[in-house]
């Protein structure tokens, strides 16, 4: 199972319910059922991702419609049409010898979690993991968009470790490929790969970190506070979001890669984005795992999204993009249907971002981000109930809650 898709809202094209604009380049590759690169390459994606309605979006950028973009527009809440392509559900009870790849930058990542939660409890020998620094194209790059990550990033033994798991688990041969570590994983910042006996690494320890206030909405200064101790001390952050106006996803849409780092420094100085960074580390500090969100919010619209980013920052003030996850408010009790926000009401949001190992450097700063667009990614919110497929747009005044009765936080897994 190599940068497998997963079920349509965790993974594409409805990831946290939004709709997925960063498919787009390969939606008109494979639109006439081959595949032609050259349909990714344009010059003009940013007039063809304001197209509206979206139904009419293919036809006005290819001069045709696509009949799959034009299913994923009718339905628009998780029904039997995206259950009949959710194959984690039909696998719940299997249990197959399944080796997994993929790689922390891998825009199918969420897919490889699914995976990864099939085969916990498989007999070791029957499940094989190998999560490197790799994008969606796999085992083939050294650095990418101005970070390195070292020698020992690219795998020359992929092939035979696919040979051996084929031959021993198909022909039955002793090779040894069962006695070889369950997991293998690569560390960002350290530059080594390492092994484990499962995933998530037993070895890790849950770690909550605790938002506190950064007094107000431009936080360019970086007043946002990330702290290992709940805040008693109750406090909020605001900010207006324009649909209008959509924060960037930084990616090049023609390159079809939507989870690339990124250098978001500049980004973060927007008026509708909040930061909150730990203080300076006092030694190294390696999270492995994905990471779990959880928000306390109130919106005066009665859907918006909320997408945030777990970025490294270095002495300089670069802040490199590791991970991010994205939900809409409106599914925030499943993704069968839509429960609206009523004005001023805090409620709770969780949020499950991508994967990472990554050794934030003593001296470097641990930061999370959150804003409520992520133009390049995913299609705008309206802040409407037509969310992201509506010409109708209104800016959503949005709130996040913080200290005492509520939590937000993030929870890592950190090594010890």
């Amino acid at each position: 199972s190599v940068v497998c898709a997963g079920s349509a809202f965790v993974d594409l094209p409805r990831r946290g319910g939004c709709f997925t604009s960063g498919m787009l380049a390969w939606g008109f590759a494979v639109s006439q059922k081959k595949f032609h690169p050259e349909l990714m390459e344009r010059d003009d994606w940013e007039e063809v991702l304001n197209i509206r309605p979206l139904d009419q979006l293919a036809e006005k950028a290819l001069g045709y419609h696509v009949p799959f973009l034009d299913k994923w527009l009718e339905n628009l809440d998780y029904d039997e049409f995206w259950h009949r392509s959710n194959w984690k559900e039909r696998s719940v009870h299997a249990q197959i010898p399944a080796l997994i790849q993929s790689g922390w930058f891998d825009d199918n990542g969420m897919g490889t979690t699914e995976a990864l939660e099939l085969v916990h409890d498989f007999p070791e020998g029957m499940r094989k993991v190998i999560l490197g620094p790799w994008q969606h194209s796999g085992n083939s790059k050294y650095d990418m968009h101005g970070v390195s990550f070292g020698d020992e990033a690219l795998r020359f033994d992929l092939d035979f470790i696919y040979f051996q798991w084929f031959e021993h688990h198909l022909k039955g041969i002793d090779n040894g490929i069962d006695k070889t570590a369950p997991v293998e994983y690569y560390t960002v910042g350290q530059e080594i790969w390492k092994t484990a006996s499962n995933w998530p690494i037993p070895e890790t320890q849950e770690t909550e970190i605790y938002l506190d206030s950064c007094g107000h909405a431009n936080t360019s200064s970086g007043d946002g506070v990330l702290s290992f101790k709940l805040p008693e001390k109750e406090s909020q952050d605001s900010y207006d979001y324009d649909p209008q106006n959509p924060s960037t996803h930084i990616i090049d849409m023609s390159e079809n890669e939507i989870e690339v780092p990124e250098d978001y420094t500049e980004e973060e100085k927007r008026q509708d984005m909040l930061c909150y960074s730990t203080d300076p580390l006092e030694k190294d500090v390696v999270i492995t795992g994905d990471i779990t969100v959880s928000l306390y919010i109130a919106s005066d619209a009665p859907d918006t999204d909320f997408m945030v980013r777990l970025t490294d920052v270095d002495e300089n003030g670069r802040s490199i993009k590791l991970a991010d996850g994205i939900l809409s408010a409106k599914y925030r009790n499943g993704f069968d249907h839509a429960d609206f926000l009523n004005p001023g009401e805090v409620v709770p949001l969780t949020i499950l971002t991508t994967k990472i190992s990554n050794c934030f450097k003593k001296g470097h700063r641990i930061r999370v981000t959150i804003t409520s667009s992520a133009k390049n990614f995913v299609f705008p919110n309206s802040n409407t109930k037509d969310g992201f497929n509506s010409q109708t747009t209104v800016v959503a005044h949005n709130t996040i809650f913080h200290g005492g009765q509520y939590p937000s936080k993030i929870t890592v897994r950190m090594e010890q």
